[in-house]
């Protein structure tokens, strides 16, 4: 989970879409602080993120790229 801060403008590395059809290489999203969707937005290594086209996941902080900050 992401501990504050400003949400982070992401595009995502891998193909997500087993989890939600909608999260396909390079879907851009923000990361959104102090919130997880999960049980895995408990890790660390796991933040929430808010995808343009709607979708919603914890999604690893490796599997995304950090675009810039809002």
């Amino acid at each position: 989970m992401q501990i504050a801060g400003e949400p982070k403008r992401v595009k995502l590395k891998i193909d997500l879409t087993k989890y939600d059809n909608k999260c396909k290489v390079g879907s851009l999203g923000y990361t959104i602080p102090n919130v997880k969707l999960s049980i895995w937005g408990s890790q660390d290594r796991f933040v929430a993120v808010k995808f343009d086209n709607g979708a919603q996941l914890d999604v690893l902080w490796g599997s995304l790229e950090v675009l810039d900050s809002r």
